[in-house]
This record gives structure tokens, sequence and C-alpha cells, in this order.
């Protein structure tokens, strides 16, 4: 039986009209990042800059005494808790409900701890042009009396929106900490490319981009920050946050007659920046390398509802708290290829004292003590100590170690989303995922990783006593061949199911027989996989009928796409591509149903494809239905639906 295949109570369904794929644009200059890569990263050498406080900035406030003993501390990531809080054994699968935050710790260098939150600078006064009025951004300091507190506080905070990085090129790493070794503070994150990026004639700028969805509060001109753009983000929950974009370039005529009309405060000052950045100002024949040219100014004004991700201007060094540092006394930039050109990001809470309006965070979780000893800190995996605010992988992933998908589980299943689909394939001997974390999705499910034969119907028997039927499965291999199982469980209604796992094409032809043919269920998941060169079945049977379904296995790709072709215009759409490998050679299965939705499916796409795919088919409204990885991950077959 090579060829399995039903037709039950086919509906007559009418076939949409394919919808034309829009290329996304990008900045041009841009050398853009896989987002598959981790671009969470260390510290990088760079063409370094020198940033830190302003004194004549320094707003001098009270410091704000918060009683911290009614504050509850949010659930840590690396401890194990179900939803009533009761302690769970964790083992290599984890059991993870909805909402629940928790995953093994992660051994981190000693060198992330102890952190130091309360820095002691800096706080601003910065108008809301929104609001029509100057608010407080401040410093842990000014709102805590004792870093205890402080600390106590910021293990508490866990982020309610996606936080993800600000710009997407991939020369650009973190250059600047929290704080800086001399112990001077700096309450946010510099930004800029690596050295090996910069030389003579390449514009030193990358495209800044919004960290989240949220609504502009201010996009303006300061004598300072330069061009700055603050933007506020509100969760679900009511909680909000803004995100700072400081130094930015705002158009050449605008950003150099701005800096030549800055107030100096003493002239005699040589050393002083406002008196070194006025000198830049004036220097003659100004390069539009270094200042950037009139294009590349802010793309968003106050009141404009951005999306995360979207681009909201580009990074420079405008204002004598971004340039100022890198200049010589007579104006000339110490670097000439950079003139200190980098993104200054700061985020902020809302401040939980009296003292200020809003209080910086750390966006990495790691308030470090100096750059250098905490490099490592920034790395996707590294504990440092507190709750990261910046998202450890995007919530649609490829290519993403298993065990980064298990230590952060929190992060995305703590703001309410699901997994829709889940992948787990190898590289060598690594162990890969690829998936998507989506809203909207029903709040009671399950989901273990790389169990074996044994253990899965273990989980299935608990799971099913708990009211709950397999909706995906995912099938690799360990080291010797055998199969490790990945299911994702939803809530069943009251239908009648019948799962199975390791079932040869025989015992698989005999449930076929009983509940399709006699009992009339359809094939809601089927998967193929192969041990020691004999094909074996994964799947589920329900009494849940849209109208009848077509089934296929063990087809070549060419007779794959004939029969998609087919079944496409005959109004079916495929609800599961699964590849079955079997050493160097890869068969196709596929599993259609009446079409109800506009939907793209594709096969055999490189990382690359898979990504300009996701690109394209998610900026028109499709979501990501279905992932799998194959042939050593190299290669990707999905389904997105809208």
């Amino acid at each position: 039986m090579k060829h399995l295949r039903s037709l039950v109570w086919l509906a007559t369904c009418l076939l949409g009209i394919t919808p034309v794929i829009v290329k996304a644009q990008q900045p041009a200059g841009e050398n853009e990042a896989n987002l598959s890569e981790l671009l969470y990263r260390p510290i990088k050498p760079t063409a370094k800059i020198m940033e830190g406080p302003e004194p004549s900035r320094q707003v001098a406030i009270p410091r704000s005494v918060v009683n911290v003993r009614n504050l509850r501390a949010a659930p840590k990531w690396n401890m194990a808790a179900d939803n009533n809080t009761r302690q769970i054994n964790i083992d290599n699968l984890q059991l993870l409900p909805d909402k629940v935050i928790t995953f093994k710790k992660v051994n981190a260098p000693a060198y992330c701890t102890p952190p130091t939150v309360t820095i002691g600078c800096c706080s601003y006064s910065i108008k809301d042009e929104v609001a029509g009025k100057n608010l407080l951004y401040a410093s842990p300091a000014a709102v805590f009396s004792n870093e205890n507190d402080a600390r106590t506080f910021a293990q508490s905070l866990s982020p309610k929106v996606p936080f993800f990085l600000p710009y997407t090129n991939s020369k650009v790493y973190p250059a600047g900490a929290w704080k800086y070794d001399n112990g001077s503070g700096h309450g946010s994150i510099d930004f800029l490319k690596t050295s090996d990026a910069y030389g003579p004639g390449i514009d030193p700028t990358f495209g800044v981009y919004a960290s989240a969805a949220g609504k502009v509060v201010t996009a303006m001109w300061d004598p300072f920050f330069g061009n700055v753009v603050i933007i506020e983000h509100k969760a679900a929950d009511g909680t909000s946050y803004r995100t700072g974009y400081f130094h930015l370039r705002g158009g050449f005529d605008h950003d150099v007659a701005n800096a030549k009309a800055i107030n100096v405060k003493d002239p005699n000052d040589k050393d002083a920046r406002d008196t070194k950045y006025k000198k830049f100002a004036n220097l003659p024949n100004p390069s539009q390398l270094l200042w950037g040219t009139n294009a590349q100014k802010l793309k968003v004004k106050a009141g404009d509802n951005v999306y995360a991700g979207q681009q909201i201007a580009w990074a420079g060094n405008t204002g004598f708290g971004g340039a100022g540092w890198g200049l010589n006394q007579d104006g000339t930039p110490t670097n000439p290829n950079t003139a200190n050109n980098h993104l200054h990001f700061m985020l902020w809470i809302k401040s939980p004292g009296t003292g200020a309006d809003w209080m910086e965070v750390d966006p990495y979780g790691v308030y470090a003590t100096s750059e250098s000893s905490n490099s490592s800190c920034y790395e996707i995996g590294a504990n440092g100590g507190f709750n990261r605010f910046f998202a450890p992988f995007y919530p649609s992933f490829h290519n993403v170690p298993v065990q980064y998908i298990t230590q952060y589980w929190g992060y995305y299943t703590g703001m309410g989303m699901a997994l829709q689909t889940l992948s787990v394939h190898k590289s060598g001997n690594q162990y890969l995922a690829s998936g998507s974390f989506q809203q909207g999705l029903p709040g009671a499910w399950y989901c273990r990783i790389n169990m074996n034969s044994t253990q899965y119907q273990q989980y299935f028997d608990e799971y099913y006593g708990k009211g709950y039927i397999p909706r995906q499965i995912s099938v690799t291999s360990d080291n010797a061949g055998n199969p490790l199982f990945t299911a994702i469980w939803q809530k069943r209604g009251n239908e009648s199911f019948a799962a199975v796992h390791n079932a040869t094409d025989e015992v698989y032809a005999a449930k076929w027989k009983t509940f399709v043919e006699q009992q009339k269920m359809r094939v809601t998941e089927h998967v193929v996989y192969y041990v020691g060169g004999k094909r074996y079945h994964a799947g589920v049977f329900s009494s849940s009928n849209p109208g009848g379904f077509y089934m296929y296995y063990g087809m070549n790709a060419n007779d794959f796409v004939k029969k998609f072709d087919e079944l496409n215009k005959a109004g079916l759409m495929t609800v599961n591509v699964n590849i079955e490998e079997n050493g160097s050679q890869n068969n196709v299965g596929g599993l259609w149903w009446p079409k109800n939705k506009a939907y793209y499916s594709y096969m055999n796409m490189s990382p690359a494809d898979y990504q300009s795919k996701f690109t394209d088919l998610n900026a028109q409204g499709y979501r990501l239905f279905r992932v799998q990885g194959y042939d050593n991950s190299s290669h990707f077959a999905a389904i997105w639906m809208k």
C-alpha cells in the first residue's frame, strides 16, 4: 500500500484567487541579517565610542522610598512550578502547560552576577509631545533608597509584550553595556557596527526599527540627545513601557543647522562636548557620510502608531551627548570614519515610586557591573540574574537550538501566546527547533519535546485522562536511530478519536480500515518516519469531519506536486505536508481538506528561502500554520493560512 488514499463525503468548494506575493521593502544599503540567526550578541570589538552622563542634563530629584514588602516577584524562568505554584519534577522533556513560565536552570558564568541595579545616574526631563508636557525619566537610584529594594523590584519584572532588537543589520552589535567600566552610569545600551564595517567612504549608519508595537509620543530635536524618538507600548493587561532611540539622523540640512544653533555653556572650555560639537558643525564642507543625507531623517512623528520592526529612523551622531564624546578640541572627529555614529537605546517602565514618571530597565536583564567582564552575559543562554526583556528568539522561529526553546519557554507563554506548530529536527547531533508562538489560540494545551516511544505513550495516556488529544506530531531520531516524538496536545471536544505511533504499513492499513472505512473518521494528523530503513506511521483519527479528505504518502516529489495541483484545482487545501526522510531518499506525504481559507504551501525551501517567504506572507496577513525542518535542517516545508 505505497499510496494510501480516501475520499469521504467530499464537499464542493470554489477555488479562490491566489493573491500576489509582494516583496517586503528593505532600506537601501542595509546588510540584512538572517532572522534565524540568534541576534542577541555579546559585546564585540567596535569602533570605540565614548558616552556617559552629562552633568548639566541630570535632574536633581529626591529619591523615592518604595515599599517592596508587598511586591510579588515574578516566577523565574529557571525554576519549576505548575499553574498552582506547586513544585513539579522536570526532566529532559519538560511539562509545558499554558502559561507555565519556568524551565531548567542554565549554568551561567559567575561573572554575570552580582548585577548592580542602582547605577546612580541619570535622570532626564524629556517632552512628551502627545501629552504636551515634560516627563521625568529616571534611573533606579532616583527611585529606590537602596540596592536590595531595587533588586527585589527588578526581579519581579517580566515582559508583557515582546521586545526585539532595534536593528536588522548583520554588522551591528551591542558596544556599550548598561553600566561602564569606570563606574559612571549608563542606563542604556549602545549599538553600532563592528570595526570591520567601517572605512573611508563607507556610511557608518544603519536602520533603526521600533522594538515593539506602540505609539510615538516624542519625535524631536534636542541639543543633547540630538534627534530622539520615544515610543510607548501597552500590553494586553494594561502594563505600559517606553523605548527611546537617541542621536538619530534627521536630515543633513536639519542637523547641521541645529548643531550650529546650540547655545554653548562655556565657550572657553575647549574640552566641553557642546563646544566641540558646535565646532564640528562649523567645519568647512561637512561630510554627508558623517552627518547623513537629507533623505536619512526621522520616518515617524509624534502621534504615529508603529508596528514592531517598522523602520523609524537611521542611527547617527546628533546632539553633543552623542557626537561630543568622539571629537577633538578643534571639532574634528577622533575617528574620521565614524564620528561616534551609534544608537543609544533605552527601555523604561512606569516608575514604581513618586520621584519619577518612568524608570530605566536593562533590556538584557544583566545590569552589568562592567563591559569587559560581562560581554558574554548578553548571549542567549546566559543567566544575568533577571528576566530578559529582549526576546530570546522570534515568536516564529527556525533552526533555534531546542535548549533555548525550553529555557525561555515562559517568554511567550507568559504573554498568553501558544504554540501553533513545532518541528524538532537535527543538524549533525544537535537538535534544532522551528515553529511559531501565536496569540489567539486556545488557552488549554500541552507540549512535550523529544519523547521516546515509551514516554510518548505515557504522556498520551496522562493527557487523555485530562481530556486532551494530539494536534501536531513531529518525529526525529536519537543518535542510535530510534524515534523521538514532539507533540502538541489540544483540549478535545465531544469527538471520538484514536491515535497511533510506531505503526508499520500493515498495522496502519488495519487502523485505516477500522476508523476510516468502517467508523467514517477522518485523519487529522499523520507523519511518516523510518527506523532502520523501515517505514512507520504516527497520527490521529477523529470522528470530526468537515466534508471529506484526501491523504497520500510515499510519493516522490514530482508526483506529489502533480497531486497537489490536481487537488488544489478541485477545491482542497493542504493542511499537512510531511517530508519522509529515509537516508538520502525523501518521499512526500500530504493531507488535504476542503478549502475554506486562503493558504500557501511550499517545500524544499532553504533557510533563506523560508525566511523570504515568511517575511512576504506575514506582511500580507498570513500566519504560519505548519512547518517542518529536514535534510539536516537545511530545508523546510511550510503552510501559511489567512
